[in-house]
């Protein structure tokens, strides 16, 4: 471990720490944590687990969650798990499942289910960009959250129910919430996000996998990279960072436009380094934060179901604030 590694450690613990103390009902989840954080949730379910993944593939990793899912099946918990269909991983994962007294399903042909959630007794949600693959939780930089609240929880539930019984259309919020925790569903995200923006007095800063501006420039990213520029006029501190693959180029060649466009345009922006994965969501836009399972591409905020939070609690935002700055920065 480098000495900056081991420094921005010691600033999660210390950050953490103080969160145990401030809330105890929303604690940040990145990187390895997730995996631990996972397990402990699902062991500790008593009735009711509902997990929606983009993709659970197979792996030592994955297994061990996997595995934890068949010991609360055998003490009675209720399991449903809902994969996205097109991708073969899930095939064989959900065989492995379904063997074992275990609710498993691919969502519908017609829409893709982006989801990263994990509800467990409609009491706590972890949410966010952890997908369950050897990849996500093993190395890449991933951001979730924990959130220990009734009617977060229900509010999820009752979205993952839609999902389950019928995911071939959008989902329209179904309930209205103010506070410092707000979860956000589907389309809700890009008029959230540009509301926000639209009010940023201090900073925006982005960190997304992908990041896809169109040659029409009327896409909803192409509307919310407009935002950014107007917010940086008017002198709105703006920093964008976008995943740079070794193995995908078409996703190089997508982030890296819209890097070189942001920095045309004044913009810090900047691709992280080739041996990192940037699999994280995190949008923090003065003293709020947004992060989910949200990219900024066409599909992603026009197609696909997803599901983000925003929080406004002071504690978690300076903790993502600093997240954000380390990865930025390395």
């Amino acid at each position: 471990m480098t000495k900056h590694c081991r420094i921005f450690l010691l600033v999660t613990l210390l950050l953490f720490s103080g969160l145990a103390e401030v809330s105890s009902k929303t604690i940040p989840v990145v990187d390895r944590e997730y995996l631990p954080y996972a397990k402990r949730i699902i062991r500790e379910s008593k009735e009711s687990l509902s997990i929606a993944m983009f993709v659970a593939k197979r792996g030592k990793k994955v297994d061990s969650l996997i595995g934890e899912l068949k010991k609360a099946a055998g003490r009675g918990v209720k399991i449903k798990i809902l994969l996205d269909d097109r991708l073969v991983a899930n095939q064989l994962t959900i065989k492995s499942l379904r063997k074992k007294n275990i609710e498993a399903k691919f969502d519908s042909l017609k829409k893709t289910t982006h989801n990263k959630i994990i509800i467990s007794d409609e009491k706590i949600v972890l949410i966010g960009s952890t997908n369950w693959t050897e990849m996500s939780l093993g190395y890449a930089n991933e951001a979730n959250v924990m959130i220990e609240d009734n009617k977060i929880a229900k509010y999820f539930q009752e979205y993952f129910d839609y999902l389950w019984k019928d995911s071939s259309k959008d989902i329209s919020p179904f309930k209205r919430f103010r506070g410092e925790i707000i979860p956000i569903i589907d389309r809700e995200y890009f008029d959230v996000v540009q509301a926000t923006m639209k009010k940023a007095k201090k900073r925006i800063w982005v960190m997304v996998y992908g990041f896809k501006l169109s040659s029409s420039k009327d896409t909803r990213a192409d509307i919310l990279a407009d935002e950014m520029i107007k917010a940086k006029k008017r002198g709105v501190k703006v920093k964008v960072i976008l995943e740079k693959s070794d193995f995908n180029e078409w996703l190089n060649k997508m982030n890296g436009k819209t890097i070189e466009y942001f920095k045309e345009n004044g913009i810090e922006a900047r691709l992280d380094n080739e041996n990192v994965i940037t699999h994280a969501k995190v949008v923090i836009i003065d003293d709020s934060v947004f992060l989910g399972s949200t990219n900024w591409s066409y599909g992603g905020l026009e197609l696909w179901h997803n599901n983000d939070i925003l929080i406004k609690n002071k504690k978690i935002v300076d903790f993502f604030r600093n997240y954000f700055e380390e990865k930025f920065n390395e």
